[in-house]
């Protein structure tokens, strides 16, 4: 057990140890319920880490979320055991030095440590993501880009600005290209060998090198550029993963949608906000359709793919992606933050890429059912295969684009994921 308190979260110790066989999800979840007095509920698909999420409730008829992990093989960095119980001293680092962001996280209640596992409660949150009313029968891109207001000065001027150090040289390269080159060798065995191997293939017409390739001539032919997109400074860790399901939005009458923040990365290392930022972007351009819509995968010839959704994607995640980026930089205390950052735009099309590929792994880490729209379950196979694919897709487009001289056409990029996908 941890030996590690945190302010108003309550430490549960177990009197027994594990059970023959060792921890399983189902054990965890029973020993957890157990020591809490919990009538466990619905589990809740939502999220994307191989962690399981049910509802649950007390005896005296308190609402509950409750989170159980247990450690597993073939587990990607930010999904592993020591990653989800980073989490409340991240949490914890956010109260100390950011309380108006804090304030929009919703409180940890209890935190149980085994040897193989961890759990954790919250209070049930009614709500929906703030992606939600981009799914509506208008686009929902104004009620978006309003909620959306709240939630990035609360995250990056309330929270990521208050502290700031300067970024180590090689940062980019090192943490966010490397991300991908270091999860690769999970998807041997997954995706075909033909892919994987390959040096070169066509996606959507479009003819690709590897990405592993790509990212190879990033760091070399276009060092000088990368070097300028690189952030200036790093600032306090204050989520590291705010994809559109961890930002819980409700409206309450007569007043403004509150908020509330779940389940950060487990950083507390300095951090760059535009990796938040990007991962936003790529839950509205790839992550959440494909989650929600599934992958429409199709071989035409050796060495040929064409990607899309299996159903047209929704008009508001559309019109969202393509008004992402002039957004940020018509938004009150992004310009002053960046002042010194002027590529920061640049970076965050570059991160957003580099979430696409690197997710591809991550979907293997996740063995839960992913049902789409029509009830037709994604496999983790099926879903890494379409988030690769489309990854090669935009990184080669990327590259491309850096090597000529000028701005990056942002619209003409991000198009190649909102606009140009085939439809199942």
């Amino acid at each position: 057990m941890t030996d590690v308190r945190y302010t108003d979260v309550q430490h549960i110790d177990l009197p027994f140890g594990p059970p023959a066989g060792g921890w399983t999800d189902e054990s965890a979840l029973a020993a957890v319920a157990g020591a809490l007095g919990l009538s466990v509920g619905d589990e809740i698909l939502d999220g994307g880490s191989p962690a399981r999420v049910y509802r649950a409730g007390t005896a005296s008829g308190e609402a509950l979320v409750v989170k159980v992990l247990v450690a597993g093989d073939g587990v990607v960095d930010g999904h592993d055991l020591t990653s989800f119980r980073h989490k409340l001293r991240q949490i914890e680092l956010i109260r100390a030095g950011a309380p108006r962001l804090a304030a929009h996280y919703l409180p940890i209640v209890h935190a149980l440590d085994g040897d193989t596992w961890s759990a954790c409660t919250t209070p049930y949150y009614a709500s929906e993501d703030l992606a939600a009313p981009l799914r509506g029968p208008s686009d929902g891109a104004e009620t978006f880009f309003r909620r959306y207001t709240a939630v990035v000065r609360a995250l990056v001027l309330d929270g990521y600005a208050v502290h700031a150090v300067p970024a180590p040289a090689g940062h980019l390269a090192a943490i966010t290209v490397g991300r991908f080159l270091r999860r690769l060798p999970v998807l041997r065995g997954a995706l075909p060998a033909e892919l994987l191997d390959a040096d070169r293939f066509v996606v959507n017409g479009v003819p690709c090198d590897a990405p592993r390739l790509v990212l190879d001539r990033l760091t070399a032919r276009h060092s000088d550029r990368l070097a300028r997109m690189a952030p200036v400074r790093l600032m306090l860790p204050a989520h590291g993963d705010a994809n559109t399901r961890n930002l819980l939005l409700r409206e309450l009458p007569g007043t403004d949608a509150e908020f509330r923040i779940i389940d950060p990365r487990g950083a507390t290392d300095p951090w760059d906000p535009v990796y938040d930022l990007a991962k936003t972007l790529f839950s509205l351009s790839v992550w959440d359709p494909g989650l929600r819509l599934g992958f429409s995968v199709r071989r035409s010839g050796r060495g040929e793919y064409e990607v899309g959704f299996r159903q047209q994607v929704f008009p508001g995640y559309r019109a969202a992606i393509h008004r992402f980026l002039p957004f940020l930089r018509a938004t009150d205390g992004l310009a002053e933050l960046f002042e010194d950052d002027p590529h920061w735009l640049e970076r965050l099309l570059l991160l957003h890429d580099l979430h696409v590929l690197a997710e591809a792994p991550c979907r293997l880490s996740d063995p839960k059912p992913k049902p789409d729209v029509r009830g037709a379950n994604s496999t983790p196979a099926e879903l890494a295969l379409g988030h690769y694919l489309l990854g090669a897709l935009l990184i080669n487009d990327l590259d491309v684009q850096l090597g000529r001289p000028g701005e990056l056409d942002a619209d003409r990029h991000l198009a190649l994921v909102a606009d140009h996908l085939p439809g199942g």
